[in-house]
């Protein structure tokens, strides 16, 4: 769906020197926006580039040399729900939820980054809207790329679910409610130390320390800290999934790491399967679950992976699912 205005855009190079409003991508810091344009893509239906500026320095990047993952996922999210409110009137009032995300790393080396300036990233995304019979969007379809200097780095499929203020509400409410007697405040959990789960800085590790939970499995307990400026940037009544990813990489990263007796520092995520079945309560224990599979070789990447499934469990229903290979 597209306007005149958005017509001319196609023959206008992307820009990068400023910032999409922060309100179409559901942030509140401008600092935690990355997108910078966008623009229909000529003779291809429904597909669309979107530029982002990569950051030199993030507080989930640790400056280790390379773009972080869940940097590039906040990426691809912005992009997702760009999207939907630019060129498919998806209400900003609207709330949405992931309901499924799929990513595979193409290119390791360009995953590097450094330089003297952020980096300019270009994401171009298919989307395909589902729509009432009014024509209103309530959840929306995506499949592409991400690359990084005219380099792909990544391909990427997924879907968003939008809600009204009042569905959601609603929805929120008799989650609630089916509840009530159980949900509370939570005990006292120690972090687990930042290098057991591939992080540098304590205020960045989400885990607790990984402990056996039978053969090639390990669980932790997920941490929320609602004063995280990232993984918090504004009020949440739930956990919100880019948590809980880095809760299942953190784990993963741990238990690849025990069962392989390598360091989990340096160990990158190179594909992600990840499965939002419902929402995770922040005043509800939340138990991570990692089964680490056998190896196998990525002959795209040209390295071994090991493929781990992790759970994220509250009262014995998983809340989401992610399936991750990683690599060293």
């Amino acid at each position: 769906m597209t306007g005149p205005a958005q017509q001319d855009q196609t023959r206008t190079a992307l820009r990068y020197d400023s910032t999409v409003p922060r309100a179409m991508v559901h942030r509140s810091a401008i600092a935690e926006v990355f997108l910078t344009d966008s623009r229909p893509v000529p003779d291809r239906p429904d597909t669309y580039e979107v530029a982002a500026q990569l950051p030199r320095a993030h507080i989930m990047g640790e400056q280790s040399g390379t773009h972080d993952f869940l940097l590039l996922v906040e990426v691809l999210r912005q992009a997702g729900v760009y999207l939907a409110h630019a060129y498919e009137n998806v209400s900003l009032d609207d709330s949405f939820i992931f309901r499924s995300l799929r990513i595979g790393i193409r290119d390791l080396s360009a995953l590097r980054s450094g330089g003297d300036r952020p980096a300019q990233a270009v994401v171009t995304l298919t989307v395909d809207p589902q729509r009432k019979r009014n024509g209103r969007v309530h959840a929306l379809d995506f499949s592409g790329t991400l690359a990084i200097e005219g380099r792909t780095v990544l391909h990427v499929g997924g879907g968003l679910a939008f809600f009204g203020r009042t569905v959601y509400r609603a929805l929120r409410a008799r989650r609630r409610d089916a509840l009530a007697g159980v949900i509370g405040a939570l005990p006292t959990h120690v972090a687990a130390p930042p290098a057991l789960v591939g992080r540098r800085d304590p205020y960045n590790v989400v885990v607790t320390r990984p402990v056996a939970a039978g053969e090639s499995t390990l669980a932790a307990t997920v941490l929320p800290d609602t004063t995280h400026p990232h993984l918090f940037d504004h009020q949440l009544d739930h956990i919100p999934g880019n948590l809980l990813l880095e809760a299942a990489r953190q784990l993963a990263a741990a238990s690849v790491a025990a069962l392989h007796s390598i360091s989990a520092t340096g160990l990158q995520v190179t594909a992600l399967d990840a499965r939002f079945e419902e929402f995770a309560e922040l005043d509800l224990p939340a138990r991570a679950v990692a089964r680490v599979e056998q190896f196998r070789v990525d002959r795209t990447l040209g390295t071994l992976v090991v493929p781990v499934v992790v759970d994220i469990v509250q009262q014995e229903r998983v809340a989401a699912s992610f399936r991750l290979e990683v690599a060293q």
